[in-house]
C-alpha cells in the first residue's frame, strides 16, 4: 500500500487522531479544496469490523467538518503546494470515498488517481462556495449510509446537514423538465415501478434490508401497466406539453392506490425532435383494515382494497356490529372503477343494509381533472329505504336509551335521480400557458317520495316531492406546486395556486310551490412572500320564495399554513383557520328537526362533545404547531402537534358574541405510514376551561383521522351551498 496524507491548518488534536487513524486503516480519499485531495488510510480486514470502520469513519469526518467551519477566511487563504499522486494499492476488505463513489473492495485494487494541482488563494478563499461542496459531500455519505438501518442512525446522531434557510420555500416543479422539450414529438412510452418499501420516484437505487419487507415487496401485486396507461395525458406521436406532464404527475399521485409518481423525459442521442418518456410509480399497499370500537359490544369493522390484483379497482367493506337492536350486523359497501379506460369516467356501485337503511346506488362521474378536458359530466340513479325518529322523542335523553324498542321508528322511502354536463372553454389565448377557463353547466335532479309522514304546505318540508335545475357559470385559473410536510408526512403534495368564481342559479319545482336559488361562491389562494400559503372561501346562496331568502347561508373562511421551518432534524409548520357561518330562514330537516350549525369536535373545538354546542351562527379560530420528527420506524412517520382552538356558537336573532366563547387546548401526536392507505392515527390530550353541562374537562382519544384536503379550484356540478 503506498499513500500519501495532506493536512491544511489542522489543530493538534485533529492531527493526533488521523495520525493515529491511518495506522490502523486504508484508503479514505476526498477532495478538501478545488484541485486538492486528502487521503487518509483505512483498512478493514474483517467483516466483523465494517460498522467500527463506518463509526471511526463518521466521527472522522465530523472532526473534519467542524474543523473547516471554524477555520477563517484568512487561514483558507494559503497557498498550497502542488501534489501528484499517480497510484493507490488498497488491499481487499477496504472502502474507498472519493467526491462522487462509495466503494467496497472486495480484492486487493489498484487505484489511478489524476494529478492534483492547488490552485491560487482566490480560488479557494470562497466560504460559500466551499460550504455548498462540504454539504454536497455530506448528503452523498448520508445516501449511501442510509441503506442500512445501522449506519443511518450513526450518521443522524453524528451530523445535521440541515439547510442553514430556516424557511424553505415549494420546490420547482419545472426542474426535472428542461423548457428545450417543449414541442418535441413523443416516442417510446416505458415505465417503472418502485418497491412499496424501500425506493423512491426521486432515488431509485435504494433497496430495502429487511427480509419481512423485502418479502412484502415481492408478493405485493403493482399496479398493471395498462392502468398507468389509461391515466397518461401523453400518448406516443404527441407534442411534448411540460404543462401536461406536470398535470399527469399530479393525475397518478391522486390516485388512491399510488403514493407517488414522476414523469421523466429522456432524449435520443441520435434524434433532435424526439424523446421518450419513463413514467415512475410508486405503489400504495392498498389493502387495509381497522377496528373501531364503540363500547363494549358494539364496532364498526372496515375492509378495503384500494387497488384490486393490481386493476385499479376499489372495493370498501364496513361491517357495524350493534346487539341493540333487531339486526346486530350491519353492512355498508362500495365498488369503484375509476377510470374506465382513459375516459376519466369513474363509476361506483353503492349497497347499504343497516338497521337505519337500506341503500342501493349507481354513479358515473367525469370531472374536469385537468385544464385540458372539455367535457364533464355525471348520472346518478339511487333508491333509498330510511329510517328516522318520530318527532315525539325527546332527543336530550336519546343517548342513555339503551332499549330501542321504547322509540318510535318513522320509515320514509324514495327514489333520486341526478344528472349534469359541463363544457369548459378557454379564457383568452390559446396557449399551452393559459391555464383560464370559463365554465358552463346544468343539471337536472328528482326526487320522489313513495313512503313518508303526512305532508302540507307547510309541515314536513322535507319529505315533499321535487324537481331542482341549476345552472351554473364559473371562470377558474389554477396552477400547482408541490411540497411535502403539510397533510402527508413523506409523500409529495400538490398545492393548488389559483382562484374559482361561480354563480350558481336556477328553479325548484315543489308540490305545493316553487322557489328560485341562486348562490355566488369565491374561492383562491397563493403563497405569501412572508407568511406561506394562504387560501380564502366565501358563499352566499339560499331560495327565494315571497321576495325573502330561505334556507339560506353566509359562509367567510381562511385556511393558511407556513413554509416549512428546519430546527435541527425537526420540521415545524404552524397552520391557522378561521371560519364564520350563518344561517338564513333555515327550514326543516329530514329528521324533524331544524338545521344547525355545531361548534363540536373537528367543526370547532376539537374533542369536546355536548349537545349545547348548536346554532345557527359560528364563528371559530384554530391554531395549530406540528413538528414532524426525524423518528422513522419501517415507514412510520411520528409528528407531534399542539393546538388552541376557540369558538362562539348562537341562535337565531342573537349576536355570535352574546354568548361566552368555548376553547380547548391540547397536545397530541400523529403517526403515519405513507407506503400504508390507513387513515392517519392519532392520540390526543385535551383541556377545556368552559364546558357545556355535563361534558368533561380533560379530554381524551384515539382515533383514526382523514387527511385534510386543499381546496381544489376546479369547477364541479352545480349545487345548494352546504350548511353544517
Amino acid at each position: 500500500m503506498t499513500g500519501l496524507m495532506l493536512y491544511l491548518n489542522k489543530g493538534s488534536l485533529l492531527a493526533f487522531y488521523e495520525q493515529l487513524l491511518s495506522s490502523v486503516f486504508i484508503c479514505h480519499i476526498y477532495p478538501m479544496m478545488p484541485g486538492c485531495y486528502r487521503l487518509i488510510s483505512y483498512t478493514v480486514h474483517s467483516v466483523a469490523w465494517r460498522p467500527v470502520f463506518l463509526l471511526c469513519f463518521l466521527c472522522n469526518t465530523a472532526l473534519h467538518g467542524q474543523d473547516k467551519r471554524t477555520t477563517s477566511k484568512k487561514d483558507t487563504a494559503i497557498k498550497v503546494m502542488e501534489i501528484i499522486v499517480d497510484t493507490v494499492v488498497v488491499d481487499k476488505n477496504s472502502y474507498i470515498v472519493t467526491e462522487d463513489s462509495l466503494i467496497f473492495t472486495r480484492k486487493d485494487t489498484v487505484i489511478y488517481v489524476r494529478d492534483t494541482i492547488i490552485t491560487e488563494p482566490e480560488e479557494i478563499s470562497n466560504p460559500q462556495e466551499a460550504q455548498e461542496r462540504e454539504r454536497g459531500f455530506y448528503q452523498y455519505i448520508k445516501r449511501k449510509l442510509e441503506k442500512r438501518r445501522f449506519t443511518r442512525e450513526i450518521f443522524n446522531l453524528v451530523f445535521d446537514i440541515s439547510t442553514p434557510h430556516t424557511k424553505v420555500v415549494p420546490q420547482d416543479t419545472m426542474a426535472h423538465i428542461p423548457k428545450a422539450y417543449d414541442g418535441m414529438i413523443v416516442g417510446n412510452i416505458s415505465m417503472k415501478k418502485i418497491d412499496v418499501f424501500g425506493g423512491s420516484v426521486t432515488d431509485t437505487t435504494v433497496q430495502a434490508d429487511n427480509r419481512l419487507i423485502r418479502f412484502i415487496n415481492d408478493v405485493h401485486m403493482d399496479t398493471r401497466n395498462r392502468v398507468i396507461l389509461h391515466n397518461l395525458l401523453l400518448e406516443e406521436g404527441d407534442i411534448i406539453d411540460r404543462y401536461k406532464i406536470l398535470d399527469n404527475e399530479r393525475v397518478l399521485r391522486a390516485l388512491p392506490f399510488i403514493r407517488d409518481a414522476r414523469v421523466l423525459v429522456q432524449p435520443r442521442p441520435n434524434d433532435s425532435d424526439t424523446v421518450d418518456l419513463l413514467v415512475l410509480t410508486q405503489d400504495l399497499l392498498s389493502v387495509t383494515g381497522s377496528l373501531s370500537p364503540r363500547g363494549l359490544s358494539r364496532a364498526n369493522v372496515h375492509i378495503n382494497d384500494n387497488n384490486i390484483m393490481g386493476t385499479s379497482n376499489a372495493l370498501q367493506n364496513e361491517i357495524l356490529i350493534d346487539p341493540r337492536f333487531p339486526q346486530p350486523l350491519g353492512y355498508r359497501g362500495s365498488y369503484q372503477l375509476p377510470n374506465i379506460r382513459g375516459s376519466f369516467v369513474e363509476a361506483n356501485l353503492d349497497y347499504q343494509n343497516t338497521n337505519f337503511e337500506h341503500i342501493y346506488r349507481f354513479q358515473l362521474n367525469r370531472a374536469f381533472v385537468v385544464p385540458s378536458i372539455k367535457y364533464a359530466g355525471g348520472i346518478e340513479v339511487s333508491y333509498n329505504q330510511r329510517t328516522t325518529y318520530a318527532p315525539d322523542i325527546d332527543y336530550t335523553v336519546f343517548d342513555t336509551l339503551t332499549n330501542k324498542d321504547f322509540l318510535l321508528l318513522m320509515p320514509y322511502s324514495y327514489w333520486y335521480q341526478d344528472y349534469w354536463l359541463a363544457r369548459s372553454f378557454v379564457a383568452g389565448e390559446r396557449d399551452q400557458n393559459n391555464r383560464a377557463r370559463f365554465t358552463l353547466a346544468l343539471r337536472y335532479s328528482q326526487t320522489n317520495f313513495d313512503m313518508r309522514p303526512a305532508i302540507t304546505a307547510d309541515s314536513n318540508t322535507a319529505y315533499h316531492n321535487y324537481k331542482l335545475m341549476l345552472g351554473k357559470v364559473g371562470f377558474s385559473k389554477r396552477y400547482y406546486t408541490t411540497e411535502e410536510l403539510v397533510y402527508a408526512y413523506g409523500r409529495t403534495e400538490d398545492i393548488p395556486i389559483g382562484y374559482l368564481l361561480e354563480f350558481t342559479a336556477g328553479p325548484q319545482l315543489g308540490e305545493y310551490y316553487n322557489r328560485f336559488y341562486n348562490g355566488l361562491s369565491y374561492s383562491s389562494g397563493r403563497f405569501l412572500n412572508q407568511w406561506g400559503y394562504l387560501s380564502f372561501l366565501s358563499e352566499l346562496g339560499g331560495f327565494w320564495r315571497h321576495g325573502n331568502m330561505e334556507e339560506g347561508l353566509l359562509q367567510v373562511g381562511v385556511r393558511s399554513f407556513s413554509y416549512l421551518i428546519h430546527k435541527k432534524r425537526t420540521k415545524l409548520r404552524f397552520f391557522v383557520t378561521a371560519n364564520y357561518t350563518t344561517g338564513i330562514n333555515r327550514t326543516q330537516t329530514i329528521n324533524f328537526q331544524n338545521e344547525y350549525l355545531s361548534i363540536r369536535n373537528e367543526n370547532g373545538i376539537r374533542g369536546l362533545r355536548s349537545r349545547d354546542l348548536f346554532g345557527n351562527e359560528r364563528l371559530t379560530l384554530n391554531l395549530e404547531s406540528v413538528a414532524y420528527t426525524p423518528f422513522n420506524l419501517y415507514g412510520f412517520r411520528f409528528a407531534l402537534f399542539a393546538f388552541a382552538d376557540i369558538g362562539w356558537i348562537s341562535q337565531s336573532r342573537e349576536s355570535v358574541f352574546s354568548n361566552n366563547p368555548y376553547q380547548g387546548y391540547g397536545i397530541g401526536a400523529r403517526i403515519r405510514n405513507e407506503n400504508l392507505a390507513f387513515k392517519t392515527f392519532q392520540v390526543r390530550l385535551s383541556f377545556y376551561p368552559i364546558v357545556p353541562e355535563g361534558a368533561q374537562l380533560i379530554g381524551f382519544s384515539i382515533s383514526n383521522v382523514s387527511l385534510s384536503r386543499f381546496l381544489d379550484f376546479n369547477s364541479k356540478k352545480p349545487d345548494l351551498f352546504q350548511f353544517y
